[in-house]
């Protein structure tokens, strides 16, 4: 098995945690589009909502929403992107984590 692949088998098992951990993960299917990348449908996104985070300056951060989804769908998302799930539109506020497996991002309404 390959290097990504294996990176690939860890973030499946990732989003598996995410949506089994207390019923907090929401996954859907959905898209994400950006002033770069066209649209790109059939995404697994995982939303969770009034996440904390450390912020600039080691600040407390808590975003309303954040949408994770599988870097192999997804290798990356930009400032002002949207995402589209459930006839529900998020724009990103700030891209938040790429370890290369997972993207996530905070987002809010669009």
């Amino acid at each position: 098995m390959t290097r990504q692949q294996l990176k690939a088998r860890a973030a499946r098992a990732i989003f598996q945690r995410m949506r089994e951990a207390d019923g907090e993960g929401e996954p859907t299917e959905g898209s994400y589009m950006d002033a770069v990348q066209p649209l790109v449908h059939g995404l697994e996104l995982v939303i969770l909502r009034d996440v904390e985070r450390v912020g600039p300056e080691g600040m407390l951060v808590v975003d309303q929403t954040q949408i994770s989804v599988l870097a192999e769908q997804l290798p990356k998302v930009r400032q002002d992107g949207i995402f589209t799930a459930n006839c529900q539109r998020w724009r990103v506020s700030a891209p938040v984590r790429n370890d290369g497996v997972i993207v996530t991002a905070a987002v809010m309404p669009a």
